[in-house]
């Protein structure tokens, strides 16, 4: 009888450690799964799924999809088969197989009912997927180091320099745009063909935008020739922002910055590309949720999560941080009207402000002021984030090691 209890104790601590890594991958606690998954015993077969997860989510794509099709052999329940069909449809899209992604979406779509909140993305993405379905993967070849110089635009980012068909551009060097994208007079400057797609594309102002694509054979950043790089062309009135009267021509997006391997820019704008040097053995801070870059922030006694955004000129708070902030911290919370630009216009909205926040990058501090609170959580899977990291957090100088899947802040 005692032998009997305890078989059953380990069963049910089995079960209750599977539970714990499906709260912590539906929460999107990805670091912590992470942890949890290197943990003694955790390589078993009911942890296909996580395992194939992490993999993917921490830059190791073609293990994370071997790892899901193994999980796919299991003939899980409906609600695991389309999460698994979910995520090789992101890996793919991040490798560049953008046909392959296309076909997990359609998998993943059969198994979504009609009136989920996340169909109407995913049937996006999908159309998107479909029209790059015939693009070439993303490649690169690394030349001698090349000095480049960064500049300071009027929207609080930076600008860097790009060739494309002998034709030079001065683009924004972004790691929240999920592909590089062009407006359509510089699309046409520099000669790329441009067809259409049944896709849109969502601006910061949560306006639609009509989404065409291009694809450049052959771009020239620093040392780097990046080849096939998709582009999604927009209207010239789309990219302008009215309230600084600035014109976006172009955005260097995460997968030809991720495609660098490891790359940097100092506080006087200088630009370095590690070609051929071996990323550091540590613990990563950076994981990928779709196509946006996740970087893991420390306040107080919690570990928070934030969208990595250098195109975004300043860091800003989502409700779901307020539970990390101190007590005085949140007294000094005050209201204020203010006015957020993006691709498609502008929007007023009621933001809180914490007049100063510290929090930490691997160990590094980060002293900020006037930092805002938004007054909504974002909807669908981007509800799991803490906020967005932007440029005034790493004017000091950073440096992203998409091989370690880190980013080390000065």
């Amino acid at each position: 009888m005692r032998k009997l209890a305890a078989l059953l104790w380990c069963s049910s601590l089995a079960a209750a450690d599977l539970a714990q890594l499906q709260q912590l991958a539906d929460h999107l606690r990805l670091f912590e799964l992470r942890r949890e998954l290197q943990q003694p015993g955790s390589d078993s077969a009911d942890t296909l799924l996580y395992r194939g997860i992490a993999a993917s989510r921490f830059g190791h794509e073609g293990d994370g999809v071997e790892l899901l099709r193994a999980f796919l052999a299991t003939k899980p329940d409906l609600k695991m088969l389309r999460r698994a069909y979910e995520e090789m449809a992101d890996a793919y899209q991040r490798l560049g197989l953008y046909k392959e992604a296309a076909g997990a979406w359609t998998e993943a779509l059969q198994l979504t009912p009609v009136g989920d909140p996340e169909r109407e993305g995913n049937e996006n993405t999908q159309a998107l997927m479909v029209s790059l379905g015939d693009a070439p993967p993303e490649m690169i070849e690394f030349g001698p180091e090349t000095p480049t110089k960064a500049t300071r635009n009027k929207i609080g980012s930076w600008n860097v320099p790009v060739q494309v068909n002998s034709f030079t551009g001065q683009w924004i060097f972004d790691t929240g745009a999920g592909l590089s994208t062009l407006s359509e007079s510089e699309a046409k400057r520099m000669g790329l063909a441009v067809r259409e797609s049944k896709a849109w594309v969502r601006g910061s102002t949560d306006k639609r935008n009509p989404l065409r694509v291009a694809i450049a054979r052959d771009l020239q950043f620093g040392p780097a020739h990046v080849h096939n790089v998709v582009f999604l062309v927009l209207s010239d009135e789309s990219l302008y922002l009215a309230p600084v009267h600035y014109q976006i021509t172009g955005i260097l997006g995460l997968p030809v910055i991720r495609a660098l391997g490891r790359a940097g820019i100092s506080s006087a704008g200088d630009v370095r590309v590690h070609a051929g040097v071996a990323a550091p053995v540590a613990a990563p801070n950076l994981f990928f949720d779709g196509d946006s870059s996740i970087v893991e922030v420390d306040h107080g006694q919690r570990h928070l999560q934030m969208h990595l955004d250098t195109g975004a000129n300043d860091t800003s708070l989502y409700p779901s941080f307020r539970d990390a902030l101190s007590r005085e911290e949140t007294a000094r919370i005050r209201s204020k009207r203010e006015k957020r630009a993006g691709a498609g216009g502008a929007i007023q909205i009621q933001a809180g402000v914490v007049p100063a926040l510290r929090f930490e990058i691997l160990g590094t501090p980060v002293s900020l002021k006037k930092v805002s609170i938004l007054p909504e959580q974002p909807k669908g899977e981007n509800r799991f984030r803490d906020g967005v990291v932007g440029m005034d957090a790493l004017w000091n100088g950073f440096l992203l090691d998409f091989d370690a899947m880190r980013l080390v802040i000065r």
